[in-house]
């Protein structure tokens, strides 16, 4: 759902978007997309090179899962393309160890990458029937100096100004659940020139993201609480989808 509001945004009739998915989710106007079809040799590997033949100027790979489809993706995306596609990882900033191990050479994935985005979703609670905790002066202490640690680019005081924690009860417009619809948990990491210097010297996960501890950086565990604190969800549901949450 991610990829295609890119694509969706992207879409206009002076630009050329073509894809190759397995399957195709949702079908966009003014878009060519393909279906992979492995009984034909249609792969996404075999795809990519005959996309790239028709020369697009956007390219959607559906997931990268192999060495030559990785390959491929990334010289299209150093020749001009953008590209768009999906990685399995735990996070953002180890999708880049991830591609490494796949096989592309380091020295053409630093200059391929702009932007890595990871997401999960986690449930919303119910607009009818959520419940407002009573807040130990604890735990009130224990989120307003986690607020306060997080980047200057958040507004702070939109968060601290009066909060508010809702737990799920359930009622018959959530079926009993509590919760009804989903939420992203996002995070994004931009990638600088110094996270370039050092996929180029093929670095692991755990010096890049001491190099992302440096930046203004909203994991998702930051973006899951202010979405608690927000009324969204709770905190049950965030540390189900994302682990314990690390208090500060």
């Amino acid at each position: 759902t991610t990829l295609y509001a890119f694509l969706k945004h992207k879409n206009s009739s002076e630009i050329k978007i073509i894809t190759i998915e397995d399957p195709i989710e949702y079908h966009l106007d003014g878009i060519e997309q393909t279906q992979v079809n492995e009984e034909t040799g249609y792969d996404f590997a075999s795809g990519l090179r005959s996309l790239m033949r028709q020369d697009p100027d956007v390219i959607l790979v559906g997931e990268i899962r192999d060495k030559e489809t990785a390959e491929i993706s990334v010289q299209s995306a150093l020749t001009g393309h953008l590209v768009f596609s999906t990685v399995h990882a735990n996070s953002s900033s180890a999708a880049i160890p991830r591609l490494l191990d796949l096989g592309v050479k380091s020295a053409s994935l630093a200059p391929a990458l702009n932007i890595i985005i990871a997401q999960r979703l986690a449930r919303k609670l119910c607009k009818e029937c959520k419940k407002r905790l009573e807040l130990s002066s604890d735990m009130k202490t224990k989120i307003e100096k986690y607020i306060n640690s997080m980047p200057d680019k958040i507004n702070k005081d939109k968060y601290l100004k009066e909060i508010e924690i809702f737990e799920p009860v359930g009622c018959e417009k959530c079926g009993g659940a509590g919760y009804k619809g989903r939420v992203g948990l996002f995070e994004l990491l931009e990638i600088t020139d110094n996270m370039k210097d050092l996929v180029t010297k093929g670095a692991g996960q755990i010096e890049i993201q001491k190099e992302v501890d440096k930046t203004n950086f909203i994991n998702m565990e930051k973006d899951g609480v202010l979405k608690v604190v927000s009324g969204i969800t709770d905190f049950n549901e965030v540390e189900r989808v994302i682990g314990k949450i690390d208090w500060v």
